[in-house]
């Protein structure tokens, strides 16, 4: 795969976190609850890429998560492309942040993506997402983005082939004579 293009890598990646969430996932049920791995891959998209690209890899999550979640056809293409241009306009107003402080707001992007996403629900009167537990699913989601934060991004940027910003801080004197 080192010669494919973003659009393979991130085929690839989507492809592996669907069979990863209904193969494995799904019968992971920490305090009951089933985490999403797109919901993840969408704010760390954003994150990696930005507003655009956020938003375009938010797309790609929810269209995936469109085939397998039980929702009206496009409400997580919605949901998830909302939530990758947000996370993409909230990392560009601090683009210096550490790996913990970033994964500290990974962890609350996610959680306001599961609010997005049971808002959208209640918009849409559907019954069996507005009675789910959403506190315990934000949290839940929330630690799992946290812990599994710097790794998404590692995996985002292979998948978009975004190298990391070099900055211009301490640039190198040439002492002359």
């Amino acid at each position: 795969m080192a010669g494919a293009g973003p659009l393979a890598r991130s085929a690839l990646v989507l492809v592996t976190a669907v069979m990863a969430h209904v193969g494995l996932l799904a019968h992971i049920t920490p305090a009951g609850v089933i985490v999403d791995p797109l919901v993840l891959l969408a704010v760390a998209g954003g994150m990696v890429g930005g507003r655009s690209t956020g938003a375009s890899f938010g797309a790609g999550c929810g269209l995936a998560s469109d085939l397998i979640v039980h929702t009206p056809f496009g409400m997580s293409l919605l949901v998830l492309t909302l939530v990758g241009y947000l996370s993409g306009t909230v990392t560009e107003q601090i683009p210096s942040a550490r790996w913990f402080a970033r994964a500290a707001l990974a962890s609350l992007l996610t959680a306001g993506g599961i609010g997005l996403f049971a808002s959208a629900g209640w918009l849409m009167d559907l019954v069996y997402v507005t009675e789910a537990p959403l506190v315990r699913i934000a949290i839940v989601t929330g630690v799992a983005s946290l812990l599994t934060n710097p790794l998404l991004e590692r995996v985002v940027r292979w998948a978009l082939i975004i190298r990391p910003r070099i900055t211009a801080e301490r640039e190198p004197r040439s002492r002359s004579g």
